[in-house]
């Protein structure tokens, strides 16, 4: 039986998923055809055991998932989560609880929030040894430098420190006990020292939920932002910091915490996290949390808004690693 790309990538290529091993699906509603072609490929190849389960519209929002869920997650050597629909604010704790779960034993793990049919087909659907190829190389120039500047022809003129921090390589290729990323993937990205980013930096493509339209412009001063310009989209980027500020670690809100590339050359701008960070030719520059194990960075905040800027270049301890949006390594 041929199934679609996007199924041999879960499956074969991204999983690597093995006859006799136990896995964990957890998928919702929406995602009942991706079930359903998944868990035929999954049979083929003979798991020990496959547990699945679907997440009913008619409990969402849901801030917990049934307990068994957690105690077979610490059983699994694969858990996959699918979901097209995620209320932020509700069912972030029990995103949270499943990864807590899932590294008291020793899984690998794959997670596709807001994912729909289309991200199926396109963003799930790349040649992802391609992506861990471009992903790597990347990551094999970024690995123990220093000094980074990102200029862009907007005016984009930002300087990070990123001495001492390992390098996050998104490959999307989850192949030992506790590996574990997005999918869609395809992002290098690396926590810079939280007080040592300054300059400007301008946002033309997305934040979270939001296309941009008309640029904003981010000022960054020892690694806070202490000004922001635009026009609509910026009003809307100030509210939600100024909502992130009225909550625990809302002082950590404005702080640069991350700086991204993106490897997956079927990756579109949607105002969809998943996908925007990913799309080739572009950076994000994120604000707010990145003290885990993840990001390798200390600031504490209760939002993390990833600023996605096209047309990059970036030049890393002297040395041009992207040029206007093309990569040179």
């Amino acid at each position: 039986m041929l199934f679609p790309k996007w199924v041999e990538n879960i499956v074969d290529v991204c999983m690597a998923i093995q006859p006799g091993e136990k896995v964990l699906l957890i998928t919702d509603e929406p995602m009942g055809n991706m079930r359903r072609e998944l868990v035929e490929r999954l049979v083929q190849v003979g798991p020990d055991e496959l547990w699945t389960y679907t997440v009913p519209d008619a409990t969402r929002p849901l801030p917990h998932y049934p307990a068994l869920l957690y105690t077979l997650a610490e059983q699994a050597d694969v858990v996959l989560i699918f979901e097209h629909r995620r209320n932020p604010e509700i069912e972030t704790p029990r995103a949270l609880e499943m990864v807590q779960a899932i590294e008291r034993g020793n899984a690998r793990f794959a997670s596709g929030p807001m994912i729909n049919v289309d991200i199926l087909e396109y963003e799930l659907s790349a040649d992802y040894h391609h992506i861990a190829d471009l992903t790597n190389r990347l990551g094999d120039r970024l690995d123990g430098r220093s000094h980074v500047r990102l200029t862009t022809p907007l005016g984009t003129d930002l300087e990070l420190d990123i001495s001492g921090r390992q390098v996050m390589r998104d490959t999307g290729l989850f192949h030992t006990p506790r590996a574990h990323g997005n999918l869609p993937a395809g992002e290098c990205y690396v926590a810079p020292i939280e007080d040592r980013t300054n300059g400007v930096f301008i946002v033309d493509k997305s934040y979270p939920r939001i296309l941009v339209h008309t640029p904003i412009t981010l000022t960054v001063e020892q690694g806070r932002v202490v000004d922001i310009q635009g026009g609509r989209e910026a009003d809307r980027l100030l509210e939600m910091i100024r909502d992130g500020e009225s909550k625990p670690n809302g002082e950590g809100c404005r702080v640069v915490c991350e700086l991204g590339v993106g490897t997956n050359p079927n990756a579109r701008l949607q105002g969809n996290v998943l996908t925007d960070e990913k799309v080739m030719g572009t950076v994000h520059i994120a604000i707010g949390h990145n003290a885990l194990d993840s990001y390798g960075g200390q600031n504490h905040a209760p939002i993390h808004l990833d600023g996605v800027i096209g047309d990059p270049t970036l030049v890393v301890d002297g040395e041009t690693l992207i040029d206007n949006g093309d990569f040179l390594v």
